[in-house]
């Protein structure tokens, strides 16, 4: 990956451009699989109910299930990590799980939208 570096010309020390270098806790991915289920199940709930129009009747208590599904696969995501619970999950772990997430998405929208 290409990152672009700056140099600090008063302590010389090299600063990062990225945002996960900004915030040290988007490195890890203990913290970036939660916020990215999160996000996925609001892009699940806006696509139902504006792009596919499936009825709020419809859509609450099939929200419920998907919330518990989810949490579900979040519960259990720690417990497959390969590191101690102080370190940080690697970065191929990470966006495996993030990968889960996103396909679990976008099935239950291709199943709406059948």
């Amino acid at each position: 990956m290409n990152r672009h570096r700056f140099i600090n010309m008063q302590t010389g020390e090299t600063i990062m451009s990225e945002v996960s270098a900004r915030i040290p806790a988007l490195q890890d991915g203990n913290v970036i699989v939660p916020v990215a289920a999160g996000l996925c199940l609001i892009l699940l709930t806006v696509v139902l109910k504006n792009v596919l129009l499936v009825p709020a009747a419809q859509v609450s208590p099939d929200m419920i299930l998907y919330i518990i599904i989810y949490m579900g696969l979040l519960t259990t995501f720690p417990f497959m990590a390969e590191t101690k619970p102080a370190e940080p999950m690697s970065r191929s772990r990470t966006m495996l799980w993030v990968f889960v997430f996103v396909i679990a998405t976008s099935a239950i929208i291709g199943i709406y939208a059948i």
